[in-house]
C-alpha cells in the first residue's frame, strides 16, 4: 500500500505540475490510504481537485481510502455565516469522498473496507488533552484556550463543534470501535488509518513551551488504548498530522506490538501489508 497525507493543497502554493507529480507518485500499488489534511483551509472544491488528480490514470481502479484531517473540517467564512458547524463539515467531506466511488474512493469514516483479507478502518481522530506536557504545570483550562504567547492553534477559530473536544473524541472512539467489531471476524489482520496521533510514545516533545504546548493537539492516548484492545488483529496504524521543522515523516515505529507509520507528507511511503 501507499500512504500519504497532510497535502495542504491550495491553488496559491500548488501548480498543475505539482498535482501531476502527486498522481504519478501514487502509481503501481494495490491500495492507497490518505490520512487527511487534503487542503489547508477546508474548501471542498479544492479537496475535489486533489481527489480528481490522484484518481487519474492507472490508479483509477485502485481502492483509495480516505480519512479527513482537522484542516478538512475548517469552516470557510461563508460556512460560518450560514451557521454550519464542523460536525456538518465532517459529514460533507466524507460525502464528497463517497461521491467519487466510481473512482474507487472510500470514505473510511463511513464504512470499513476489506482488501485481500485485510480490514481497513478509519477516523479523523482528535485530541482530548491526554497529551498535555505535565512539565508545563498548566491546568487543562489553559490548553483549552488553544493559544500560547503569540501563537494560536487555528482550530480555535476555524473548527466549531457543538460539544467539547472530549465529547467529540468519545463520539469518534465509539464509531471506530463499531467499525472494528464489524469486520474483526471477517479478516486476518487490520489496518487503522487516523489523522491524529494515537500514542503519546509517538508525540515529539522538545522541552520548549512554544512547541510542547501545541503537542497537546497531536491526538489522544485513548485511540491508542482502543487499538491495543484489538491488537491481536490490528497490526498497523497509519497516521498524519505530526510534521514540520525537524519532524521526520515517512517512518514507522513499533509501539507495544503495533507498527505505527507517520504518513504526514504528500510524498507517499510504501508499506508492506
Amino acid at each position: 500500500m501507499r500512504c500519504l497525507g497532510d497535502i495542504h493543497y491550495s491553488r496559491a502554493t500548488w501548480t498543475e505540475r505539482d498535482l501531476d507529480k502527486l498522481r504519478d507518485l501514487c502509481r503501481s500499488v494495490d491500495v492507497i490510504v490518505i490520512v487527511g489534511d487534503i487542503t489547508s483551509d477546508g474548501r471542498l472544491d479544492l479537496a475535489h481537485d486533489v481527489l480528481i488528480a490522484i484518481k487519474s490514470g492507472p490508479v483509477i481502479k485502485v481502492p483509495k481510502l480516505v480519512v479527513p484531517g482537522n484542516h478538512d473540517i475548517y469552516l470557510t467564512r461563508e460556512e460560518m455565516e450560514k451557521g454550519i458547524d464542523s460536525l456538518t463539515k465532517l459529514e460533507r467531506f466524507n460525502n464528497l469522498v463517497d461521491g467519487s466511488r466510481f473512482s474507487r474512493y472510500i470514505a473510511l469514516m463511513k464504512r470499513p473496507y476489506i482488501v485481500n483479507s485485510v480490514g481497513f478502518v478509519g477516523s479523523i481522530g482528535w485530541y482530548d488533552y491526554t497529551f498535555t506536557p505535565a512539565w508545563m504545570n498548566l491546568p487543562i483550562s489553559a490548553f483549552r484556550e488553544k493559544a500560547y504567547g503569540r501563537f494560536v492553534w487555528l482550530d480555535k477559530y476555524l473548527v466549531k463543534l457543538p460539544f467539547s473536544d472530549e465529547d467529540f473524541t468519545q463520539m469518534l472512539l465509539d464509531l471506530l470501535e463499531k467499525q472494528i467489531k464489524e469486520v474483526y471476524n471477517r479478516v486476518n489482520t487490520m489496518v487503522a488509518a487516523l489523522h491524529h496521533v494515537p500514542f503519546r510514545d509517538l508525540v515529539i516533545y522538545r522541552a520548549d513551551p512554544s512547541w510542547d504546548y501545541f503537542s497537546t493537539f497531536m491526538g489522544s492516548e485513548r485511540f491508542g488504548e482502543l487499538l491495543l484492545k484489538y491488537s491481536y488483529k490490528v497490526k498497523l496504524v497509519v497516521y498524519g498530522h505530526q510534521h514540520g521543522e525537524k519532524v521526520e515523516t515517512g517512518i514507522c515505529r513499533d509501539v507495544r506490538g503495533v507498527k505505527c507509520c507517520n504518513c504526514a507528507s504528500p510524498t507517499p511511503i510504501i508499506i508492506e501489508l
